[in-house]
């Protein structure tokens, strides 16, 4: 186990408990208490770090299992445990069931019992970081990795799918998602089957317009046979089952929330993004889509909040192309003089992207770029624009 003294939060509403607890505890984790749910849930609002959570069954106003349902969106990385009298036996294998509590504990718990509980938690709060390291800097790296190719191979396919990523992001979070990183997966991977087909198809695609019966076919061959090569990659086997569901190559009535709602989110960013390729400004084309009532009120709202945000936050310049910086968002197509697409809009701005377009800055016909950044960045568009 590791070496490091990991955060443990403690929760009962009877200060005897919480006090023998930290007396047991606090050698080798640092321990935190509190007595009530709301008190719990502020500390875990103040400690981004908390490893394991421990809380009593029966409390007034919050019961142990609405507080660690609570724990779970709030921290998921956390390991969840609940105390339970022996009426809460059945409460506590339900809450068990349904992924709220990684174990529980009876009252009165021997001092044996409770550290072997402990070692098992602190275990597998290590096996969920491990997963997470691994998906932060080695599958995820293989991602952007595998999407700066894409860039290369064709640019406004790829500009699309940066595009679709960023707001999958933006909505998810404003959801609350859990695993979010699948969907933007998804989203990234959405476009891989358009890289092998015609020029003409991929445009009718991105206006959503009606596709021919020869083109419905390829387009859906095109996607199976993308999908099938992103479910050969270890722990992306979601990834494409959410991709099937949100491309209609799969049936979704027979779904759980935990696929449908990514995969209509997914769908959602699809739809927007078609609607403001032809012009629409985002607020309208989320009217446009609420008259068609395909999508939940839950996630329409979640998208109107995330737009309404991004207006007041991003601002727009006209930036030298020599003063681009990472994280900078283009807002405008760029074209090399004969008129080849190297730079579509709603591509971002990384270290490959300008090592990229270096090799065609004497081809480029402006010198400058329209660009979109937050407003805490003012001042870099400033100092970029030289005022």
């Amino acid at each position: 186990m590791s070496e490091e003294r990991l955060k443990l939060l403690c929760v009962d509403d009877e200060p005897r408990v919480v006090h023998a607890l930290e007396r047991h505890l606090r050698e080798r984790y640092d321990v935190l208490t509190a007595t009530s749910g709301a008190a719990g849930l502020d500390l875990l609002k103040e400690h981004k770090d908390l490893a394991i959570v421990m809380s009593d069954m029966r409390m007034p106003e919050m019961d142990g299992a609405t507080f660690l349902r609570h724990v779970h969106n709030m921290r998921p990385n956390a390991v969840r445990i609940l105390l339970t009298g022996h009426a809460d036996i059945q409460s506590a294998i339900k809450a068990i069931n349904q992924g709220q509590v990684f174990r529980f504990l009876t009252k009165p718990c021997p001092p044996e019992e409770l550290f072997a509980v402990m070692a098992e938690a602190e275990r597998q709060y290590e096996l969920i970081m491990a997963e997470k390291h691994l998906l932060q800097h080695t599958l995820v790296g293989c991602i952007k990795a595998l999407a700066d190719l894409m860039s290369l191979a064709n640019p406004a396919v790829m500009g699309r799918a940066v595009r679709l990523k960023r707001r999958v992001s933006a909505i998810g979070k404003e959801l609350q998602l859990e695993r979010r990183w699948q969907v933007e997966a998804a989203a990234m991977f959405s476009q891989l089957g358009s890289l092998s087909l015609p020029a003409s198809t991929v445009s009718k695609l991105a206006e959503a317009e009606r596709l021919g019966e020869a083109d419905r076919r390829a387009v859906e061959g095109a996607a199976r046979a993308a999908n099938r090569l992103i479910a050969q990659v270890p722990r992306l086997e979601p990834v494409s089952r959410l991709l099937d569901l949100a491309l209609g190559l799969e049936p979704s009535d027979a779904v759980d929330d935990a696929e449908r709602k990514p995969a209509e989110l997914l769908r959602l960013a699809i739809d927007l993004d078609s609607l403001e390729f032809k012009g629409a400004r985002p607020d309208a084309a989320l009217k446009a889509l609420r008259a068609r009532k395909a999508y939940s009120d839950q996630l329409l709202d979640a998208a109107e909040r995330v737009i309404a945000r991004s207006r007041k936050t991003m601002q727009s310049a006209s930036v030298p192309l020599e003063h681009l910086r990472v994280g900078m968002v283009l807002d405008q197509d760029v074209h090399t003089q004969r008129g080849v697409l190297i730079a579509p809009r709603g591509c971002e701005v990384t270290t490959s992207f300008l090592e990229h377009i270096r090799h065609f800055v004497e081809q480029i016909e402006r010198t400058s770029v329209a660009v979109l950044e937050t407003s805490a960045s003012e001042d870099l568009l400033q100092t970029a624009q030289g005022t």
